[in-house]
């Protein structure tokens, strides 16, 4: 019987925090989601072996993404890849290689082999912290 009303109870706090978690995340396809972390030069090979680079933000503590779509859910991660398809923005990332960025854009789940990271992040604003 203590087995139960343990299970129970564990029950209802997960859905009872289900929510509170959601509301914490980035939200998919939602301009003016903020991601802070360290900016590093990811080093990759596509699906035919070739070589390509992303920008990967490195977050201090794990982020998460929420969509209506459930196959475009991120439930944790700690990075994100970053760009952006303003390309005065895009050109200035390399400059911000190996500092600390609080980055402000539009969240997408990745969804090809050249996304390196579960979100991506297309920036529209780039603070130095």
């Amino acid at each position: 019987m203590k087995n139960l009303i343990y299970a129970l109870s564990l029950a209802l706090v997960s859905l009872a925090t289900g929510p509170a978690y959601a509301d914490n995340c980035m939200k998919a396809n939602v301009a003016d989601q903020i991601a802070e972390g360290r900016l590093a030069l990811g080093q990759f090979k596509d699906a035919a072996d070739r070589p390509e680079s992303a920008y990967i933000l490195l977050l201090p503590a794990p982020a998460c993404l929420s969509a209506e779509d459930p196959d475009e859910r991120v439930e944790s991660t700690d990075k994100i890849h970053i760009f952006s398809s303003d390309d005065a923005i895009q050109g200035t990332l390399k400059g911000f290689v190996g500092k600390t960025l609080l980055v402000r854009g539009t969240a997408l789940p990745a969804h090809t082999v050249h996304h390196h990271a579960p979100i991506l992040i297309d920036v529209s604003e780039i603070d130095q912290q």
